[in-house]
C-alpha cells in the first residue's frame, strides 16, 4: 500500500503541528513500513512531503518522528530530541535541514524519521479464559478438531494454568463444536 503525506506551513511549528496530525493515519494502517522518501524544503513556505510504502506482512507501530529546535546549538539540541524520541525505533528513512529567518536571523535545525516500531509480543499468562479458549480451539481446529496431537503439560505452561484447566478447556471447547 502507497500513503502520501503532504503539509506546508508559513512556520516550523505550525507545517511540524500539521505532519504530525497527518500521521495519525498510520495507527490505522495493518503492517510495517518498508520503504520511505522525505523531501524537505524551506522557503517562504516549509513544507514536507512523504511517500511511505506499507507491507502488511508483520504488525509494527509505524511513526513519523518530527522535531525541531532553534536559537543557538540548534543540530546538538536537534539530536538529543531525536535520540530520545527514536529509542527502540527501527528507522526507515530520515531526513534534516536547516533554516535561517532572513529578517530576524533566527535559525532552526528540523528532523524528520520515518520509524517502524516492533510490537512486543503479548504473553500468554494474563488472557482470560475466554481468549485462551478461542486460542485452542483454533489449534484444535487447524488438527482436525484432535486434542491427541497437543501437548497439554506445554501449552499449561505457556498460559501458566494447570493441566486439569486445559482438559477442561478442551472439553467444554469439544463439546460446543458439536
Amino acid at each position: 500500500m502507497l500513503v502520501f503525506i503532504e503539509c506546508e506551513s508559513s512556520s516550523v511549528e505550525g507545517c511540524l503541528k500539521e505532519l504530525r496530525e497527518k500521521a495519525e493515519v498510520l495507527e490505522k494502517i495493518p503492517g510495517r513500513i518498508d520503504k520511505a522518501k522525505i523531501e524537505l524544503s524551506f522557503g517562504a513556505f516549509m513544507s514536507v512531503r512523504i511517500s511511505l510504502s506499507i507491507e502488511p506482512d508483520k504488525n509494527h507501530e509505524k511513526m513519523i518522528v518530527a522535531e525541531y529546535s532553534s536559537g543557538k546549538d540548534v543540530l546538538e539540541r536537534l539530536q538529543e530530541k531525536m535520540r530520545e524520541k527514536l529509542k527502540n525505533a527501527q528507522i526507515v528513512d530520515f531526513t534534516f535541514g536547516t533554516y535561517t529567518m532572513p529578517i530576524t536571523r533566527r535559525k532552526y535545525a528540523v528532523a524528520i524519521a520515518v520509524v517502524n516500531i516492533p510490537m512486543e509480543r503479548e504473553s500468554f499468562e494474563n488472557l482470560s479464559i475466554e481468549e485462551r479458549r478461542a486460542i485452542l480451539r483454533k489449534a484444535l481446529e487447524l488438527f482436525d478438531w484432535n486434542p491427541k496431537v497437543l501437548n497439554i503439560s506445554e501449552i499449561a505452561r505457556l498460559f501458566n494454568v494447570s493441566r486439569d484447566s486445559i482438559y477442561n478447556d478442551i472439553e467444554q471447547i469439544l463439546k460446543e463444536k458439536d
